[in-house]
């Protein structure tokens, strides 16, 4: 049980840590990721669009990583 334990947070910690870059370095993220299939470089919009799914995503992550732990305490 303690190994499962270690790899769903494991993945949680690597997606919230995605979901954050893509928040914090839309740019960095896109020169990275999709740069190579692009003909331009892409609108301010485009990456204020990409920083807020960060966001999001990060923000989903972590209710999903904590809510049996909330579930559990608020239970009692």
């Amino acid at each position: 049980m303690k190994v499962f334990t270690i790899i769903v947070w494991a993945f949680y910690f690597i997606v919230f840590a995605a979901c954050l870059l893509e928040a914090l370095f839309p740019e960095w993220c896109w020169k990275t990721f999709e740069s190579w299939k692009a003909v331009e470089k892409p609108s301010k919009g485009y990456f204020l669009r990409k920083r807020v799914e960060g966001i999001i995503g990060a923000v989903i992550v972590t209710a999903i990583a904590f809510a049996p732990i909330l579930i559990a305490y608020f239970d009692r």
